[in-house]
């Protein structure tokens, strides 16, 4: 216990960012937290809401097999930006979104879930 503390101290005062794993171990938790009850981050796992699994750089709207996508969730593609807008406040994309759930107000875990959503990608 004492050890993993001031390892993790000595990375802080480093600047080191937290290994890969860790970090999209951290984006796991906080998608489960937010984003499971509606969306799967497996292929083709479409539930209420669209699979998540290779969203980031894709054409909103566009997930096979999904029919329930709202009007407004057309024309642009999932960068950055767009999902950091559409986590903090969906209406602000689309007034006419299907999504429900609470806009999440904490940047850090915005990113946390993007980064996240960015790792989801088939292997090249």
């Amino acid at each position: 216990m004492f050890r993993d503390v001031t390892l993790s101290m000595l990375i802080l005062m480093l600047g080191v960012a937290p290994p890969a794993a860790a970090q999209e171990s951290d984006g796991k938790i906080s998608f489960n937290n937010h984003c499971r009850t509606c969306h799967s981050f497996r292929p083709g796992d479409n539930r209420l809401g669209p699979s998540l699994f290779g969203i980031f750089g894709a054409e909103a709207g566009q997930v096979k097999g999904y029919a329930g996508y709202s009007g407004g969730l057309r024309g642009f593609a999932w960068n950055e930006a767009m999902l950091e807008r559409f986590i903090a406040n969906p209406t602000s994309v689309s007034m006419s979104t299907n999504m429900v759930y609470p806009p999440i107000a904490d940047g850090a875990e915005r990113r946390r879930i993007i980064n996240f959503l960015k790792s989801l990608r088939a292997p090249e």
